[in-house]
C-alpha cells in the first residue's frame, strides 16, 4: 500500500467512526501564542520562514521557493475542508505583534493516534515558543481530539527539536535507522510518544 492508498484508507476508516470524532475549538491560546487555522492572507508570513535553508535543515522539504509555499497553503487551506478533518495544521501567532511566526500540526494517523510537527521562523528561536505551541497541541489533542497517543520523531542531530519534544511531554522511545530518503541523504530518527494515561497522570 503506498502513501497516497494509505491515506485513503485511513480517511475511510475515519469516515466510518466520523460521528464520534471530535474538533478543535480553535482558536488554541497559551500564555504567549494563539494557535488558528491558516488563511490565505498568511503567504508572506509562511514563505519567509519555509524559504529559510536552516530553518528547513532538518526538515524532508524545502527551502520553498514561492510556487511550492503556495502549494502547501493551497494543501492546508484543503485539508481544513475535509470531514473529517484528519490535518490540525495551525498558524502560531504572536499575539504582542500581530506576526504569523510559524505552525504547529497534529496529523491524524486514525481516530486514536496522531504525529505530531512543528516550525518556527528564525527570528524567534530559542524563546520557549516552539515548546509552547506543541505543548498546547499536545493538551488539545488528548483532551478535545479524546487521542490515546501522539508522536513524533526528529533527526538525531536535531538537538532543539528534541528538547521541544520532551518540553511537550513526549518520551524517547528508539532510534529509526534509514527512516526516510531525503535532500540526498538517510535520515536516522528519534522516535518520541506520549500516551493519554501518561499525560493524564502528569496532569493530576
Amino acid at each position: 500500500m503506498d502513501s497516497h492508498d494509505r491515506s485513503l484508507f485511513v480517511a475511510l476508516h475515519i469516515f466510518r467512526n466520523e460521528g464520534s470524532m471530535k474538533q478543535l475549538e480553535l482558536p488554541l491560546k497559551t500564555r504567549r501564542l494563539v494557535l488558528r487555522d491558516f488563511v490565505s492572507e498568511d503567504f508572506a508570513a509562511i514563505f519567509s520562514y519555509a524559504s529559510d535553508p536552516e530553518v528547513t535543515r532538518f526538515m524532508f522539504y524545502g527551502p520553498r521557493d514561492e510556487t511550492d509555499t503556495r502549494a502547501y497553503l493551497t494543501r492546508i487551506l484543503e485539508s481544513q475542508l475535509e470531514r473529517p478533518r484528519l490535518t490540525w495544521e495551525l498558524a502560531v501567532v504572536e499575539p504582542s505583534s500581530g506576526l504569523v511566526i510559524g505552525a504547529c500540526d497534529l496529523t491524524l494517523e486514525n481516530e486514536c493516534e496522531a504525529d505530531l510537527g512543528y516550525v518556527l521562523g528564525r527570528p524567534w528561536w530559542g524563546r520557549g515558543y516552539a515548546a509552547e505551541a506543541a505543548s498546547a497541541m499536545v493538551q488539545a489533542g488528548f483532551e478535545q481530539l479524546a487521542l490515546q497517543r501522539i508522536f513524533a520523531m526528529c533527526d538525531v542531530s536535531h538537538n532543539a527539536s528534541q528538547r521541544v519534544m520532551e518540553k511537550a511531554g513526549l518520551r524517547r522511545i528508539r532510534v529509526v535507522k534509514a527512516a526516510r530518503e531525503a535532500k540526498g541523504r538517510t535520515w536516522d530518527m528519534w522516535f518520541y510518544e506520549l500516551l493519554m494515561d501518561e499525560w493524564c497522570s502528569r496532569a493530576h
